[in-house]
């Protein structure tokens, strides 16, 4: 791949990242190359690449979009993810010549963060705090699957710090996990990764779910056009038939 479609795949990754590119919005791949200032072919590239990485999928209907985020996604991520934490944590409370200095630092700071609600700093220290054990453990193996999970885990990290108060709840849920490691008590660290985690799943999960339901209802609350008096008595008839599909909003109009 071109370094023109490399740095295209990378500010087109951290839009979606950020939420700039919402989950089912449309990517255009005109606009994209008018604002990277490159060609299209790099931008095709790059989407190419975002797709094998479960970014965007291709529709037949509407092209390039935003992948959404999904419910059984998330569950098969932090279940995954629950396993990992309880080792690590039970792993680095077990050892007595380690120094955990700069995790403390990142929780440190993921605290005062929390306060002032900056979440794209929220995310990079919540995946520092992370990294920083996965790299104290020592396995390796487990720290290059964990980093190739990062972008699924930021993706899903910026949908949960959105959730009202649950930003201080995360870093005070750090510093106890740490606490408990720093303290050499396995059972205790362990016990408190694993909840952790399995507590970040449901939030995701219940703040999606309430997402699409609001989504759904506002679609639904939404009042049916009313025809024009100008408007010709056959297309007027067409409308009608097709009033009940009026209802719901273009996937068109909602990448826009």
């Amino acid at each position: 791949m071109s370094d023109l479609a490399d740095l295209a795949a990378e500010e087109i990754r951290a839009a979606i990242l950020r939420g700039d590119l919402s989950p089912g919005s449309r990517v255009r791949q005109e606009e994209l190359a008018v604002r990277l200032a490159v060609s299209r072919a790099p931008v095709r590239q790059a989407l190419l690449v975002l797709e094998r990485e479960g970014l965007v999928q291709t529709d037949r209907s509407r092209g390039t979009i935003v992948a959404a985020l999904d419910a059984d996604l998330i569950r098969d991520l932090y279940g995954f993810r629950e396993g990992v934490e309880r080792f690590v944590a039970e792993t680095l409370a077990q050892r007595t010549a380690i120094s955990l200095t700069p995790v403390a630092d990142v929780v440190a700071a993921g605290r005062a963060a929390a306060s002032d609600g900056d979440v794209s700093v929220l995310i990079d220290l919540d995946l520092q705090f992370h990294t920083a054990l996965y790299e104290a453990a020592g396995n390796r193996i487990l720290s290059d699957v964990m980093r190739g999970q990062w972008v699924n885990m930021r993706r899903v990290m910026a949908a949960t710090l959105t959730v009202v108060g649950y930003p201080l709840q995360i870093w005070a849920e750090h510093a106890a996990i740490l606490d408990a490691i720093v303290a050499h008590d396995p059972p205790r660290a362990g016990a408190l990764a694993s909840a952790h985690t399995r507590t970040a799943s449901v939030v995701l999960v219940e703040n999606l779910v309430r997402r699409e339901f609001e989504a759904t209802e506002k679609t639904e609350k939404k009042p049916p056009e009313s025809p024009s008096r100008d408007e010709p008595r056959v297309e007027r008839r067409r409308r009608n038939v097709g009033a009940g599909a009026d209802r719901i909003p273009s996937n068109l109009d909602r990448g826009r």
